[in-house]
């Protein structure tokens, strides 16, 4: 995001309000899908979600304590393209994680909720595409958007979007769901989501470059980091599926970086 005033509280708010609005879904009357199904017990569900939940946080404060303070700690990367892509223990770790946890290699209920697959409520995946799409638009008419690279465009795809999708909606959510029920898992989940941008928010990349070192305005970008969690996390149990949280993710992160490339 290329937010760099307070009007990140202005798509903050926004999704926080669209959230709640889409909780009750004036077009299904707020109903949901059919529960995920059990597959063992509530306390375990709950225990992985927040054990993978802790694992990706701390991973994720070292990389940023290491960036912004303790450059000499040690930390694995191999540069494909120099400052645009690089693969390094974050992606590793973010990409094979989910499916350790998911226990991928065996036959279940699991692998059915992957998400890569049509959604199951068509309207609702339109309807929460448009919504970020207009999140995305908003944002570059209030403050613009950078250029980047096709490369860049297309490496956005698997990090951060990909990655944040399959931890926190197929991993996290998932889990949160069996455990606690919808009505719980998608607020829990949202904040989660809010609560592993800290480090980024508050002395990382974010808060150096594009927050200025501006608590107010990193508790903007923090509380707008929530409501897309929210967001996400509805879209994906409303619909079934990570193709319109990927498209919708996206849109949000890179739209405005896409307008000002072309325009």
């Amino acid at each position: 995001m290329f937010i760099i005033d307070y009007t990140i509280f202005i798509q903050a708010f926004s999704l926080v309000g669209l959230a709640i609005l889409f909780y009750k879904s004036p077009w299904n009357k707020g109903s949901f899908p059919e529960p995920l199904k059990p597959i063992r017990s509530n306390k375990k569900e709950l225990i992985e979600a927040i054990l993978f939940w802790g694992i990706h946080l701390g991973l994720l404060t070292y990389i940023f304590i290491r960036y912004s303070f303790l450059p000499e700690l040690p930390y694995f990367s191999i540069i494909i393209i120099p400052n645009v892509i690089s693969i390094d223990v974050y992606l590793i770790n973010s990409l094979i994680l989910p499916f350790i946890f998911l226990r991928i290699w065996k036959p279940g209920l699991e692998r059915e909720n992957i998400g890569f697959k049509k959604p199951i409520d068509n309207k609702s995946a339109i309807i929460f595409t448009l919504c970020f799409a207009t999140v995305g638009l908003i944002t570059f008419f209030i403050v613009g958007g950078g250029e980047s690279s096709l490369i860049q465009f297309l490496w956005w795809i698997i990090t951060p979007v990909l990655v944040e999708e399959l931890i926190y909606r197929t991993v996290i959510t998932s889990k949160l769901e069996r455990s606690l029920g919808i009505q719980k898992a998608w607020i829990i989940a949202g904040i989660l989501f809010g609560l592993a941008h800290i480090p980024n928010d508050f002395f990382g990349y974010l808060w150096q470059f594009v927050y200025q070192k501006n608590v107010l305005i990193a508790l903007g970008g923090f509380i707008a980091q929530i409501g897309s969690g929210w967001m996400f996390s509805l879209t994906y149990m409303k619909t079934r599926s990570l193709l319109p949280c990927i498209i919708g993710h996206y849109f949000i992160n890179f739209l405005p970086a896409i307008i000002g490339t072309i325009f």
